[in-house]
């Protein structure tokens, strides 16, 4: 009886944890080389043509979409594809936009590609983000959302969160930058280099304090901001940083 009482509460946990594997949703298979090649050459064929090549609505025909008002979906943003599941990509991909509460312009493409190649790019539009991580809808939303920036509001954040990497003059030579170069071979943003700095537009700025340098394929030792600071506070950020580099506003 002794060894059964030890025996029947590791067994009811056994138990408990196979359920709860059991009950996991199953995770999606990886995409196999001939899989892959196999998708990407449809994708390139039906959907780069309104969501881009990689997925950052950037098509020929989206950018002629968005004159009459009509904005084509990111595909490079984790977050959105995450909400609508693979099920729900699946489901637009076969039945159109109009059928499930989209955009009549999304055609339904299940007849002419079978369900075997729509789940292939089902699966290749689900990985975009991770081969290239797009800006979340939220934090454009944010960006537009917020009033623009004071400069000298941003000077003060600045002091207390940019000035021990970037330096006192944003020159790249504050402490902590210094040992990033010393130790990771990293070194911070010259931010007075107003040649880099035109060429980036405010939203650019935005985007790179709110996420950080890891979700742009910069330096993950670029932290985001976006929970310390709410959005207008980073375009003050913005704001000061223009001044900083003396560069103009790039809405």
């Amino acid at each position: 009886m002794r060894r059964m009482a030890r025996v029947l509460p590791a067994a009811a946990a056994v138990a408990g944890i196979a359920a709860l594997l059991f009950s996991l949703p199953p995770a999606r298979a990886a995409l196999s080389p001939a899989r892959q090649a196999r998708a990407q050459q449809a994708f390139l064929a039906y959907c780069a043509m309104c969501h881009g090549p990689d997925g950052a609505a950037d098509g020929e025909v989206a950018v002629a979409l968005r004159r009459s008002g009509i904005v084509v979906p990111h595909l490079d943003d984790a977050a959105r594809l995450q909400t609508v599941g693979r099920t729900g990509v699946l489901r637009v991909i076969m039945q159109g936009g109009g059928h499930t509460g989209r955009s009549n312009i999304m055609p339904s493409w299940g007849t002419l590609l079978g369900p075997g190649l729509a789940e292939d790019i089902t699966d290749y539009v689900l990985d975009i983000p991770n081969r290239r991580p797009g800006v979340p809808e939220a934090t454009i939303q944010k960006y537009l959302k917020s009033p623009p920036g004071v400069p000298a509001e941003g000077r003060k954040l600045y002091v207390y969160h940019c000035s021990a990497c970037h330096g006192a003059g944003g020159r790249g030579d504050g402490p902590s930058g210094e040992v990033l170069r010393r130790k990771r071979n990293v070194r911070p943003r010259d931010l007075t280099d107003s040649r880099y700095m035109a060429t980036r537009t405010d939203k650019d700025l935005f985007v790179v304090i709110s996420l950080g340098g890891g979700h742009l394929g910069k330096s993950v030792y670029m932290p985001a901001w976006t929970v310390d600071l709410t959005p207008a506070q980073i375009k003050d950020l913005v704001a000061y940083l223009r001044a900083l580099s003396k560069t103009p506003a790039r809405p």
